[in-house]
């Protein structure tokens, strides 16, 4: 003979008061030893009694209401997990890639100030430092060519590319890190 599913009678707000105060300490019970939380394990036991309430006038539970109400804790229970481990993993693989985001986005600031500053630094260089340093560093030209094209000795070129890189060290320094 097949089990009887029978209505959860729940008609009114006593019966449903009756049977929270019949089952609640059972229902927490299981919530608090799933999760080591007091209020965790109140709020997943209130979820299910309004679930329950909400639910009333079509639910049917088949055999006792506390062996219903012990299982649906324990759903509640795995569902909480099953949720809070699919948040962690959502968590973990989204802070990494915004901080690197946010990191990459810094350096890009970074490097556009310190670019700007370089541009102005590489100005007030003397003439002759200046027309080396750009030569040599922006325009990638060896010293060798520098000097031709300038009509200077090698040493000169390398003894303007110094001061010029001296100069610019000492009012870069505030950009080191």
């Amino acid at each position: 003979m097949p089990p009887v599913i029978a209505p959860l009678l729940i008609q009114t707000d006593k019966s449903f008061e009756e049977l929270y105060h019949l089952h609640w300490e059972k229902v927490f019970a299981v919530c608090y030893q799933g999760t080591r939380d007091l209020e965790l394990a109140e709020d997943l036991m209130h979820e299910i009694f309004q679930s329950l309430w909400e639910r009333r006038r079509e639910l049917r539970v088949e055999g006792p209401v506390a062996n219903y109400l012990v299982r649906a804790a324990k759903l509640k229970l795995l569902a909480h997990h099953r949720d809070s481990a699919n948040r962690r993993q959502i968590f973990d693989q989204v802070i990494p890639k915004k901080a690197g985001f946010e990191e990459t986005t810094q350096r890009q600031v970074d490097y556009h100030l310190l670019s700007e500053r370089l541009s102005e630094l590489v100005t007030d260089l003397p003439h002759p430092c200046q027309d080396v340093f750009v030569m040599s560093r922006q325009e990638g030209m060896s010293n060798k060519a520098i000097a031709a094209s300038l009509v200077l000795s090698e040493k000169t070129v390398e003894y303007h590319l110094t001061r010029a890189l001296r100069f610019l060290g000492k009012h870069l320094a505030e950009y080191q890190h």
